[in-house]
């Protein structure tokens, strides 16, 4: 009800803000109110005890409390163990890498067995951490080369740090440029800004500086040279992606532990581009791409699906009939022709130089055709030149290669199987382009610029098929052709290996297999060319790689063959020590000690007899002649063997 001359009011919920009543009113309300509040008071007191089988649904949302996702890390990670007998800057840089600089995956290696050492300094430790990102990069590396400064009196050198002004500089130009350029927007390659790594050289501490004289077993003078005393410390800081990216680690690792079985290939990096203007075509022609790998499928594309030879045949022999026979089998059956050039080739691979040379024929002019040509002119009669093509590349290449110097080894005929090859399309596989390459630098009487450009045409189309043409193996046929072919009488011929040779370096190549390097030494052997020879032999140690019993045996025999005292002197004094600190060693057992002595023996004919007649404890005249180099090189091969 309302009063005469009052507002009606409209109805409120029960918690209302507005606390304004009619007057008449007032006391009921009072009364009501005070049992009201007691009994939200009591509803409250009780909300707060919920019975056991309430749902979640019940309880308001601020008062609902989830359970932690997962466990806080009670401990930090564990640091990486850190060697006993290291230095003690190297526990304190790991446990500030981790407590103060916050580098993640901390982890420490011991590169003291390598041998030779790095170029990095003897001795070496290399910390890796990641940084989280490329602010906390840069400041790490910044607080650590301030903390080795002031704490240890270490300055040491931060490759890719960039400071805080630089960096400023760095990235205020490039939104400067970026803004220049508008709508068109920036190119991503590297600004030299994010890098991603930072490399801290603390260098070698406690290097000696002085050099010290060397003394031999026997206690003479040998020579002199620095000691290689003192450790370094490096500490790589990298990005989470740029650690996985570049994985020194393993490359450490695999230097460290260098396998035994399979050669491990470095990644392919892209030539450097070289500042001379007069380079020579065969040069531009190889900087023209990449160096890469050869392509396995390209290899495989002549094999049969179950690695069988198509021409395995329950028939007699072809090649031991008649000539009538031969005749009359090779004209009407077209599958027996394929035979006949498969066992020609496998018979021609089989001979020695002297005999392919006969068997080839070895007049230029007024040559009689032998039965062995006879018989493949035969055999590949009334085929397609594509079916026959293989077959002619083997026949001139082994012509090449055995020093043949007929009318079937001229470079027309090397021209012409590029030009069938260009024409028809084949699929030629990598192993035929060498052979090709070795044809074209090892034809008779032809001139050195004729040969340079043929090699630029046919590297053109390797270039074209996909194939690596900036490769170890395409650099080493060259090489090994020229210097073989007998023709280094010019100067051109030289200065063409030699450029070769340096564009290999030039270039970053990986390291050559060992088969390779065997080849090439032998034929620097044969021109006398005995700094790339030792070139060469010195290549596995540049790359941390160890040689094997097979190249040691190599470059034995090859210096003996040579008959040559001074070489053979050089061979046995540098080799010999060398073998016994390869990992694994190589112990002078068997072939081995063998090829040893007989290098001994052209240095020092009577070695071996006075290691057997004088003994080693002799005195008077016959002490001299005990002491001598070789001869206690002989008495130690015999204690060893």
């Amino acid at each position: 009800m309302t009063l005469p001359g009052s507002l009606a009011l409209p109805l409120r919920k029960r918690f209302s803000s507005t606390t304004r009543e009619a007057e008449s009113s007032s006391g009921q309300h009072t009364g009501k109110q005070h049992l009201e509040d007691e009994g939200i008071a009591k509803d409250e007191g009780e909300a707060h005890v919920l019975p056991e089988d309430s749902s979640a649904s019940d309880v308001p949302w601020y008062l609902q409390v989830e359970p932690p996702r997962h466990v806080a890390a009670v401990e930090p990670p564990p640091l990486p163990e850190v060697p006993s007998d290291s230095p003690a800057v190297v526990g304190s840089l790991v446990e500030y890498a981790s407590a103060e600089l916050g580098l993640d995956d901390l982890s420490l290696l011991d590169l003291r067995k390598l041998d030779p050492p790095p170029a990095l300094g003897p001795n070496l430790f290399m910390l890796f951490g990641t940084a989280r990102s490329e602010r906390h990069l840069n400041v790490s590396a910044g607080r650590l080369l301030r903390w080795l400064r002031y704490k240890h009196r270490i300055w040491a050198d931060a490759d890719g740090f960039l400071g805080p002004n630089e960096r400023k500089t760095k990235l205020r130009r490039k939104a400067k440029r970026a803004k220049l350029l508008g709508t068109m927007g920036t190119d991503d390659t590297d600004d030299g800004i994010s890098t991603g790594w930072i490399c801290v050289n603390l260098g070698t501490i406690g290097r000696g500086g002085g050099e010290s004289a060397v003394v031999d077993e026997g206690g003479r003078l040998a020579g002199f040279g620095v000691v290689r005393s003192g450790f370094t410390i490096v500490v790589q800081i990298m990005t989470e992606y740029r650690r996985a990216e570049m994985d020194l680690e393993a490359l450490w690792l695999k230097a460290l532990n260098p396998p035994t079985l399979e050669e491990s290939l470095p990644p392919e990096v892209g030539p450097r581009e070289t500042k001379k203007t007069d380079l020579h075509p065969l040069e531009k022609a190889l900087l023209s791409s990449p160096p890469t790998r050869p392509n396995a499928r390209n290899s495989r594309a002549k094999d049969s699906p179950f690695g069988q030879a198509s021409f395995y045949s329950t028939k007699a022999d072809p090649l031991r009939g008649s000539r009538e026979e031969l005749s009359h089998l090779l004209n009407y059956d077209f599958q027996q022709k394929g035979r006949v050039l498969d066992l020609l080739r496998a018979r021609l691979n089989e001979l020695t130089p002297g005999d392919a040379r006969r068997t080839l024929g070895e007049t230029r002019e007024g040559q009689i055709s032998t039965p062995f040509l006879q018989l493949f002119e035969l055999a590949s009669k009334h085929l397609p030149k594509r079916k026959t093509w293989e077959y002619r590349l083997a026949v001139q290449a082994k012509a090449r290669q055995s020093g043949h110097t007929g009318s079937i080894a001229t470079l027309d005929d090397v021209r012409d199987l590029i030009q069938e090859m260009r024409l028809s399309g084949l699929e030629v596989t990598r192993e035929h382009y060498l052979q090709l390459l070795t044809c074209i630098y090892s034809s008779s009487g032809t001139d050195a610029k004729e040969q340079s450009q043929l090699a630029v045409d046919l590297l053109r189309t390797m270039h074209q098929r996909g194939q690596g043409i900036l490769a170890n193996d395409v650099v080493a046929k060259i090489i090994e052709a020229k210097l073989l072919s007998g023709q280094q009488g010019s100067g051109s011929g030289v200065e063409l290996t030699e450029r070769l040779r340096h564009l290999a370096v030039q270039a970053e190549l990986p390291c050559p297999d060992e088969p390779t390097l065997a080849r090439l030494m032998t034929a620097y052997a044969a021109r006398g060319h005995w700094d790339a020879f030792w070139d060469a032999w010195r290549s596995p140690p540049r790359y941390l790689r160890p040689r094997s019993r097979a190249l040691y045996l190599h470059v034995f025999r090859t210096a003996a063959a040579t008959r040559d005292p001074s070489l053979c002197s050089v061979v046995a004094r540098q080799c010999f020590p060398e073998m016994l600190f390869e990992n694994p060693p190589v112990r002078p057992v068997g072939d081995m000690r063998d090829a040893l002595l007989q290098c001994v023996r052209v240095a020092d004919p009577g070695a071996e007899k006075h290691a057997e007649t004088i003994p080693a404890d002799a005195r008077g005249a016959g002490r001299m002649l005990a002491n001598r180099e070789f001869v206690r090189l002989v008495r130690t091969l015999k204690n060893m063997g």
